[in-house]
């Protein structure tokens, strides 16, 4: 009897420039992601971000979606600078807890989970809300298919 079974593949690097030292109260996008190649089940986020500064008052790096049927017309929401105003408008992923100084904090994050539906095309928006500027940070995704064995 056939099985089927998802397949995580293999993890690539995302372009998120200026994450790696993102000041307090900031948003900034990654680079976008095609998902209509390949037509995955679900998309893994792997996020590591940490900072050699105390953090304080939040102590989290907040992970949010903006979504695009044709990789040019994205849903609203910040995706640099500080003004929270349409900040509802994004779609929240998750939250990455940054407790410690000098310490890399990684999460997984599950795109269909938190979006409960996957759309054609993904670029994600961090906000710094440590009240300290990011020090270091890395970011990867991987593509979830389903293989039938």
């Amino acid at each position: 009897m056939a099985d089927i079974r998802p397949v995580v593949g293999t993890n690539t690097s995302l372009t998120v420039t200026g994450l790696s030292t993102l000041a307090s109260a900031t948003y900034v996008a990654s680079n976008s992601i095609n998902l209509t190649t390949n037509d995955p089940e679900d998309l893994l986020l792997d996020a590591t971000v940490a900072t050699t500064n105390t953090p304080g008052t939040n102590k989290q790096v907040v992970v949010f979606a903006q979504v695009s049927d044709d990789g040019s017309n994205w849903s609203t929401g910040p995706s640099s600078g500080t003004t929270t105003t349409d900040e509802p408008d994004l779609y929240v992923v998750g939250v990455i807890a940054v407790n410690t100084a000098s310490t890399n904090h990684r999460k997984w994050f599950s795109l269909a989970s938190a979006l409960g539906f996957m759309p054609k095309y993904v670029r994600f928006i961090f906000k710094n809300d440590l009240n300290v500027a990011l020090t270091s940070a890395t970011v990867n995704y991987a593509e979830v298919q389903r293989s039938i064995v």
